[in-house]
């Protein structure tokens, strides 16, 4: 079973991997495109916990698990390059009902996702930059190229616009790709932005 979802607040991600195992649906694994892939399986009650780190290489990767296998935890999806990285308990490790040793170490996964999100964002604004300054003449005509394509009349118009269609979306589609991954990007900093000031808060009242 596939399901798309895209969460920022990774304690709503949480509860909801936790209330699909209850259903009898247990994560396999998750791709970048928001798309969870679920195994049927006998109900039961998980904890599954989110962190977020992106690594430099695999070595690196290897001994972030290798340290959460260690303490317990089971690695169940993710990449070094994905970001989320989702974690089950061991049979041996149930007691321990977090990953994180406390509130404050918590919420700096929010800070590294904003740190992604913010470094999506300016890659998506380079490329649009590079594209428009390399073809924009492209864009100035919604990518149709065939000269004296807007000054034809009826059929002949018709058959060369239908013709000339396909080609133009493919090359302005990756603009319109990019360009959404920046709104996309910009909109996930600003909401975990937000999230990662009510934690903080919320573990200053804690401390009271």
């Amino acid at each position: 079973m596939k399901s798309f979802r895209i969460f920022v607040d990774m304690d709503k991600e949480e509860q909801y991997l936790n209330n699909m195992a209850k259903s009898g649906f247990i994560m396999k694994n998750y791709s970048l495109l928001g798309i969870y892939t679920f195994i049927k399986a006998e109900p039961k009650d998980s904890q599954y916990r989110i962190d977020y780190r992106v690594f430099k290489n695999k070595v690196e990767f290897g001994q972030y698990k290798t340290l959460f296998e260690d303490a317990g935890w089971e690695h169940v999806s993710g990449t070094s390059y994905s970001g989320a990285q989702y974690f089950l308990p061991k049979l041996s490790n149930m007691e321990f009902p977090d990953i994180f040793s406390d509130a404050e170490s918590k919420s700096t996964r929010y800070k590294r996702f904003i740190k992604q999100c913010i470094s999506g964002f300016a890659c998506a604004l380079i490329y649009m930059f590079i594209m428009f300054s390399e073809y924009g003449f492209k864009f100035n005509n919604f990518g149709y190229l065939t000269p004296g394509l807007w000054d034809k009349k009826g059929l002949n118009f018709w058959f060369a616009f239908a013709f000339e269609t396909p080609f133009a979306i493919l090359r302005i589609l990756p603009l319109i790709v990019f360009m959404i991954y920046a709104i996309l990007s910009l909109d996930f900093s600003f909401k975990a932005r937000k999230l990662y000031k009510e934690s903080l808060r919320d573990t200053s009242n804690s401390r009271l």
